[in-house]
């Protein structure tokens, strides 16, 4: 019996044990590197679509028109011209190029009338592990902007 546990505490049977810790290992390492490349893919896709919108929704709110009420002039937005506005920013900056999917989801003029929201969405292919989502990951962002009538 004592001579089966000196057998089974041989060195020499572990042989071959740390080449599948660095395979492990490995595998691990390009599967977070992967992970990390997709996510930043995605922030940056993000990012851009924040700036479109950002453009688009500025274009939007010059589409003023002045008003004088009683003798005080001020501000008012039009939603289908901000809406057409919209549309023709992202037409001239090529915005469906640069985004997929992109589609408007909201253009809507804030109360007062002098500003307006809107939200835009696409959606990005993350590289290397795209296949796993293969319609993308959606992204959506909202920006606003006013216009303020000074002397």
């Amino acid at each position: 019996m004592a001579r089966t546990k000196r057998a089974a505490l041989n060195p020499r049977d572990e042989d071959g044990q740390s080449l599948v810790l660095a395979i492990g290992l490995c595998a691990i390492t390009l599967l977070t590197i992967s992970v990390v490349l997709a996510v930043s893919a995605v922030n940056l896709k993000a990012r851009q679509l924040l700036s479109i919108a950002d453009g688009a929704v500025v274009a939007a709110v010059d589409e003023f028109e002045f008003v004088a009420d009683n003798g005080d002039p001020r501000i008012q937005l039009d939603q289908q011209r901000v809406q057409q506005a919209v549309q023709q920013y992202l037409s001239d900056v090529g915005a469906a190029g640069r985004v997929d999917n992109l589609r408007i989801g909201r253009v809507q003029i804030t109360p007062d009338g002098q500003g307006a929201n809107l939200v835009l969405q696409g959606s990005v292919q993350p590289p290397i592990v795209g296949w796993i989502v293969p319609d993308g990951v959606p992204i959506s962002v909202d920006s606003s902007a006013r216009t303020v009538l000074s002397r």
